[in-house]
């Protein structure tokens, strides 16, 4: 069908497109739903679908990346003397307590069930997509006062931090991101403090 008239944003249609798509895969199962299906129940045309999303499974997960420029945006409001570590994991931790609607969430996880490994590929593109746009808006506040190695290295780190709460939260069915995010941050910040490093400036 085509649309009704009114000029959605893209957002909104990606929106549309995203939750329409979901409820199919819930009800019908993921692989039997058909990009024809999901165009035909979001009043869109099949082009308009590939306009926003690569592949089917980039749907599934779109929830995961839309909040992705929230966040982005939350980083570049913190205070620019604020150490780059402390802000990201400020602003990491609001979005696996507040980012995300659990409606959405929890039909994402309906739908992995039935293949724990169907999003795997995604939310790794997804991650290494986060992670160049993280650390380019920590260089921009930086500056010259952290080296790009310092910046990656921390940027990384931290994104590995939500994106495998994210995937233990969906997969292993637990009961809240929040605390699947902490327990990562924890386990990692155990570790890391009991690893002896060799001195720096040594060959």
């Amino acid at each position: 069908m085509p649309d009704d008239g009114r000029r959605d944003r893209p957002l909104a249609t990606r929106q549309r497109i995203a939750e329409t798509a979901l409820d199919l895969f819930q009800r019908q199962g993921y692989a039997e739903t058909t990009i024809d299906q999901i165009a035909a129940a979001a009043e869109v045309g099949r082009r308009t679908i590939f306009n926003h999303f690569p592949t089917k499974e980039a749907i599934l997960v779109d929830h995961l990346a839309i909040r992705r420029e929230v966040m982005l945006q939350r980083l570049r409001e913190r205070p620019p003397d604020e150490p780059p570590l402390v802000s990201l994991h400020l602003v990491l931790r609001e979005l696996a307590e507040h980012g995300y609607d659990r409606r959405l969430l929890a039909q994402i996880r309906v739908v992995l069930t039935t293949d724990p490994h169907l999003a795997s590929q995604e939310l790794s593109i997804g991650a290494f997509d986060l992670e160049k746009k993280l650390a380019s808006a920590l260089q921009e506040r930086a500056g010259e006062t952290r080296s790009a190695l310092e910046i990656h290295a921390l940027t990384l780190m931290a994104g590995s931090w939500l994106t495998t709460a994210v995937h233990i939260y969906l997969v292993e069915h637990r009961p809240s991101l929040l605390e699947c995010f902490d327990e990562v941050v924890a386990t990692c910040v155990r570790e890391v403090g009991g690893l002896p490093l060799p001195p720096t400036g040594t060959s």
